[in-house]
């Protein structure tokens, strides 16, 4: 059996499973550690890790810490850290995540949503006293960071569930100070 160097697999590693080319399984897998797809997988995927490779296809739910997706994947995604879609995936249905990451070419279609959202604020207790009658608003805490990129950007306005609108053109160019040469500065000694 061969390496697959792309997700990591090795044959003889303990608690992983590899579903190759030309294999279809109905039913229900469970794998404690890793599950690399490169065949059809017709049925439920619990694991740490789903990689579903350029000819893997699972139709059926997946359930897992972190998945990589290069081939087709249908019906219900969970991964809890992260969902990484290489330009070769394809996603459809409802998909949660804790981060997404998507390669250009990249295919997401369905209902998505983020497990954990950083802007979420608890609400307190309501405690027996003064303050009681007294209604707070819920503030947004600012976002922790900018977003720099198109897959920042998306990923902030999924999480604010905002209209996503997407455009084909590159990001604006920066703006730079000008400054005077320094050919003609006077120096003092």
């Amino acid at each position: 059996m061969a390496v697959n160097t792309a997700s990591g697999f090795r044959p003889d590693q303990e608690n992983v499973a590899y579903i190759g080319e030309g294999v279809t399984i109905k039913g229900e897998i469970s794998v404690p550690d890793l599950i690399v797809v490169d065949g059809t997988i017709e049925g439920n995927v619990t694991a740490r890790v789903v990689c579903v490779g350029p000819t893997g296809v699972i139709r059926g739910n997946i359930s897992a810490t972190e998945a990589d997706i290069s081939g087709s994947v249908s019906d219900h995604v969970e991964a809890r850290q992260l969902l990484l879609v290489r330009a070769t995936g394809r996603v459809e249905g409802r998909v949660m995540y804790g981060e997404i990451e998507l390669e250009k070419g990249a295919v997401v279609t369905g209902d998505l949503s983020a497990t954990d959202d950083y802007r979420a604020v608890p609400k307190a207790a309501a405690g027996k006293g003064a303050n009681q009658d007294r209604a707070e608003p819920d503030l947004l805490p600012p976002p922790a960071r900018v977003a720099s990129g198109a897959a920042e950007r998306l990923k902030d306005a999924v999480k604010s569930k905002a209209p996503i609108y997407i455009s084909g053109e590159a990001e604006p160019p920066r703006r730079t100070l000008l400054r005077a040469p320094l050919s003609g500065r006077r120096v003092s000694a």
